[in-house]
């Protein structure tokens, strides 16, 4: 393979994913810049046709609009990608089958193949298709959020302020109303803020990026009847992989890792009728895994289970939590959930109340009951063995563990 130097050149030069993600991030910008403008354009031409503004001022207007979208035109007539598969074209076919180097210039082949054809969406859909970098480590940064469903009514969401580091398990709670699920539309970009910002891995959050942020989220709903899509579980975790364009090939493997590591490796061929409900929860986490979301909302994904699909998913969670490679939000009302989190967000009225430790939080238990929030089932009996004498170390985060910490009491 070293006597091939035309390939060795190729190698050196040629262009790759991230060659891509930047071009679709100037190319989204530059699109985003000449809607700028050409807004500016237009009401420039107003003006000027009411005599508001002088001949110059629209003409400024006019020929910025022009420049914009000039640049604009010649980002999408590059030629660079189409060149990259045209040479590696090229070296395929003046490559014999007996070269030591025929079959890894064929996979360069495909792979050039790819990135065009991914280059040609991208420009069809003006820069929103593609990658982000993580910019941060911080997971999730919320400044000033405020939001509103309507003008006239009031906020539901008011001055927020937080950061999540990746591989943290939180858990929000709060009554209902208090906006906990409304946040988490606003995380997914279903919903727009009026005020604030939100960074997903240090990248803001905006109209231009919304469908690129989102690579970095998945998100569990309530109700596990709404989100099977396919007809069978294979075709449920199959169907957000198409639409993320993974290669064909790489699917079996990629469905099947991620079915195993939720324990539905063995009902790939089931329909969703055979299924419960917490199988089919657990489909929907896999469905998230194959898309390796760095971020996993959980919007109250135990609320409709009975007790055995509850313990699953929420042994799930705590798996994700163990392994540090997730960051998990889980809107609950479920309090016992709330001993296996890092942190806890305490929501009322629209406002963040406490965010800190789990230990931090239950220990203002007077405060939490004032706005309607019962302890864990644990930190209850733990509060009436105290009250009844005996003192037992407070902070199990389960039955075993208060009844091993009984065993020690002498």
């Amino acid at each position: 393979m070293e006597k091939n130097q035309d390939f060795s050149t190729y190698l050196t030069e040629k262009l790759n994913q991230n060659d891509l993600d930047a071009y679709s991030q100037k190319l989204n910008s530059l699109n985003q810049d000449v809607n700028i403008r050409l807004e500016v354009f237009l009401t420039a031409k107003k003006k000027y046709h009411h005599q508001l503004i002088t001949r110059h001022e629209y003409q400024q207007a006019k020929t910025s609009y022009q420049e914009a979208k000039a640049n604009y035109q010649e980002l999408i007539k590059i030629k660079a990608f189409k060149n990259n598969l045209t040479n590696i074209n090229g070296l395929l076919k003046a490559t014999p089958q007996s070269d030591p180097s025929y079959q890894t210039v064929v996979n360069e082949q495909k792979a050039a193949q790819k990135l065009y054809t991914e280059f040609k969406e991208v420009v069809k859909s003006q820069g929103r298709w593609g990658n982000l970098e993580k910019l941060s480590s911080t997971a999730v940064e919320i400044k000033n959020l405020a939001f509103r469903y309507d003008e006239d009514q009031p906020l539901v969401l008011d001055d927020i302020n937080l950061k999540i580091n990746h591989g943290e398990y939180v858990a929000i709670v709060g009554h209902n109303g208090s906006g906990k699920s409304t946040l988490s539309k606003l995380l997914i970009g279903v919903l727009q803020p009026d005020e604030g910002s939100i960074k997903i891995f240090g990248n803001l959050m905006q109209d231009s990026n919304v469908e690129k942020v989102r690579q970095f989220v998945g998100i569990v709903f309530q109700n596990p009847d709404n989100q099977f899509i396919g007809s069978t579980v294979q075709d449920d975790i199959a169907f957000g992989l198409e639409n993320h364009r993974v290669d064909p090939e790489l699917m079996p493997e990629i469905i099947h890792r991620s079915a195993t590591r939720v324990g539905m490796e063995n009902f790939l061929d089931k329909e969703p009728l055979m299924l419960s409900g917490g199988q089919k929860q657990r489909v929907a986490i896999a469905s998230t895994l194959a898309l390796d979301s760095d971020i996993i909302i959980f919007d109250e994904a135990t609320s409709m289970l009975d007790p055995k699909g509850r313990r699953e998913i929420k042994e799930i969670m705590v798996n994700l939590k163990n392994e540090g490679q997730k960051t998990i939000l889980s809107i609950t009302h479920d309090m016992d959930e709330i001993l296996n989190a890092s942190k806890v967000m305490v929501m009322n009225q629209g406002k963040l109340v406490r965010f800190g430790d789990p230990a931090t939080v239950m220990g203002d238990k007077e405060f939490l009951r004032s706005i309607g929030l019962e302890l864990p089932f644990v930190s209850m009996v733990e509060d009436a063995l105290n009250n009844k004498g005996i003192k037992v170390q407070e902070g199990a985060k389960n039955l075993a563990e208060l009844v091993d910490h009984l065993c020690t009491l002498k």
